[in-house]
């Protein structure tokens, strides 16, 4: 792969940090020209990082990268906080992009709060109960996928959890504590430089590379 200079992730934290304390219409508009300019070279870099993980996980081939990255826009209208504008660059790579229901693979980028992570987010009621259902019928298998040295080194499970067992579910498991998760998250975090190298795009390729048997588990449900 060839690789690419990108000192503009170094700008790109700058501006983040920059908006974080500035975040208002007049100061955004003020500086939208950079912002285009870096949401832009964001994109490109993030549909070469979607083609290269498609080369190990081919549901990935054809994704897109404008279905996959999030607006800046904040939605304000629910919501007590009414800053407008989000503080970090995010995509969900997977086919569907950030509409999908299924495990994914997501990329974050903020000021001391960047990560890899994947899974699936807030899952409802039906699904979540199948991917329990999931786990506890293949108990070995999950286990395995989470020890997998690869994998541990890496990532670490994150979300809520219930207090106690739901119902239907063997309240003495000893692996209770997978059963009682509200949603199946693995999570990454990594500095800032991560992405000041000459290519970030081949490690992040390479670290995501590790959450396709999670993945994959997760996406069993929806083959039955």
């Amino acid at each position: 792969m060839k690789k690419e200079n990108n000192d503009y992730m170094r700008r790109l934290f700058d501006f983040l940090n920059r908006l974080a304390q500035n975040n208002n219409r007049e100061w955004f508009h003020q500086n939208k020209d950079e912002f285009d300019e870096l949401r832009l070279l964001w994109q490109h870099d993030v549909q070469r990082l979607i083609d290269t993980m498609a080369e190990y996980d081919d549901t990935l081939n054809g994704v897109d990268v404008k279905d996959c990255v999030y607006r800046i826009y904040r939605d304000i209208r629910f919501s007590p906080n009414k800053l407008p504008y989000k503080i970090y660059f995010g995509a969900v790579i997977a086919q569907g992009g950030r509409k999908t229901p299924k495990g994914c693979y997501y990329l974050h980028i903020q000021p001391g709060a960047s990560g890899l992570h994947g899974g699936i987010w807030c899952p409802e009621m039906p699904l979540l109960t199948q991917l329990r259902h999931e786990i506890e019928d293949n108990i070995d298998e999950f286990v395995s996928i989470l020890n997998d040295k690869n994998f541990c080194n890496r990532y670490s499970l994150t979300g809520e959890s219930l207090k106690t067992m739901p119902k239907g579910f063997d309240r003495n498991s000893p692996y209770g504590k997978y059963i009682k998760m509200k949603e199946f998250l693995a999570s990454m975090p990594v500095a800032d430089n991560y992405f000041y190298s000459e290519d970030w795009v081949s490690h992040a390729a390479a670290d995501f590379k590790h959450l396709k048997p999670f993945n994959d588990f997760l996406n069993y449900v929806f083959e039955m």
